[in-house]
C-alpha cells in the first residue's frame, strides 16, 4: 500500500472512512507534479473529475481546486491513496504547507482535518445552523 496523508501526524487529528467532503487546492507551482500522478490512475483522476470536479484559477492563476461531497474517503482505497501520498509528500517538503491546502469534513461534527496553507484564508471550513421551514 502507497503511504498516505497521515491526517494524525500532518493535521493533527484521525482519519475515518465513511462519506466525507472534501477540497483541495493545489499552489501553481506544484499543479504539474499532482497531474503526473493522476496520469498514473485513471481512478484517481476520475475521482477528482467527480461531482463538482476540477477547476483551475481559483485562488491564484495557474492553480487547481478539487472539492467532492459524498465520498469515501477510505484508506486501502488505490485512488484516495494516491492522493494522500501526493498531498502528504507535498506537505513534508520544505515549504511544502505553502504548496497545497487539505479539507475534509466527516459525517460527525468533531471530524474535520485540515492542513496546508495555501489559499488558507479563502479556503477553509465554516461552520453555521441551518433551520429549514422556519421562514416558508
Amino acid at each position: 500500500m502507497l503511504p498516505r496523508l497521515n491526517a494524525e501526524k500532518h493535521c493533527g487529528v484521525k482519519t475515518v472512512g465513511y462519506r466525507s467532503e472534501v477540497a483541495f487546492a493545489i499552489h501553481p507551482d506544484k499543479v504539474g507534479d499532482f497531474l503526473a500522478v493522476l496520469s498514473t490512475s485513471q481512478g484517481a483522476l476520475d475521482l477528482c473529475r467527480w461531482d463538482n470536479g476540477m477547476r483551475s484559477d481559483v485562488f491564484m492563476k495557474g492553480d487547481l481546486f478539487i472539492h467532492m461531497d459524498g465520498v469515501k474517503w477510505y484508506e486501502g482505497y488505490k485512488d484516495i491513496d494516491i492522493i494522500d501520498k501526493f498531498i502528504a509528500d507535498t506537505i513534508d517538503e520544505e515549504n511544502g504547507p505553502e504548496m497545497v491546502r487539505f479539507l475534509r469534513i466527516g459525517e460527525d461534527n468533531d471530524d474535520v482535518v485540515e492542513c496546508g496553507d495555501y489559499a488558507y484564508g479563502s479556503l477553509r471550513v465554516y461552520r453555521s445552523i441551518c433551520v429549514e421551514g422556519m421562514y416558508d
